[in-house]
């Protein structure tokens, strides 16, 4: 176990939670690179830790893969049109060797492929039979983290939306040359903007659990 990781409780039930608790807290506290750079996305924990982050994160994630970058020859994962099973086996247990197991973010890959119902060739060190039966055992838990997905996207619109209306209404009257009552409805507009913005962003911290003035 890495020490960084080692730094945390082990995800594994006890007084303080339990595993899923642990992971959440971990996945919530720890900066991206952090998790990549501390081993928390590969393994059993990195399962359980990969399960909590949202899918922008996850492909964030694959950047930091042996895939992306060495750049291995992606026929390697998936098995040739007249290439028998037995042959196929044993290639497949060589990329995992040389490619999957020493990858740090494998567990966020094959989280990823299940979040995207994608269970064509090797991913996170899986082979498609071992990724089709996860997606029916952990149909239920995906179909929550897909609601999330699509939930936190809308919400990261919303607050585009909202921060690119108050630049907006700021640039709308420019000059002494505008009517008085004008610039006051002006400033009322960029009011009710910036507090919209702002209830949304104290929302979204109160959600990851920051302190209100993080």
């Amino acid at each position: 176990m890495n020490t960084m990781m080692a730094a945390h409780p082990p995800a594994r039930t006890h007084a303080h939670g339990t595993e899923d608790d642990i992971a959440q807290y971990v996945a919530d506290t720890e900066p991206l690179d952090n998790l990549v750079l501390g081993g928390y996305l590969a393994g059993h924990d990195g399962r359980l830790i990969a399960q909590q982050l949202r899918a922008p994160q996850l492909r964030r994630a694959i950047t930091h893969s042996v895939c992306h970058t060495a750049q291995p020859d992606v026929d390697n994962f998936y098995q040739e049109d007249d290439e028998p099973d037995t042959d196929w086996q044993q290639r497949r247990a060589r990329t995992v060797r040389d490619h999957c197991t020493v990858c740090p973010v494998r567990a966020a890959c094959a989280e990823l492929a299940l979040r995207n119902d994608d269970t064509v060739g090797i991913r996170g060190g899986l082979a498609p039979e071992k990724l089709h039966r996860r997606l029916l055992a952990e149909a239920t838990r995906l179909e929550r983290a897909r609601a999330e997905d699509e939930r936190a996207a809308r919400e990261q619109q919303a607050r585009i939306a909202a921060a690119a209306e108050v630049q907006r209404l700021a640039g709308q009257y420019m000059g002494t040359s505008v009517p008085t009552r004008r610039r006051e409805q002006n400033h009322q507009q960029i009011s009710e903007a910036v507090r919209r913005r702002d209830e949304l962003l104290a929302a979204r911290r109160r959600a990851a659990d920051w302190a209100e003035a993080a």
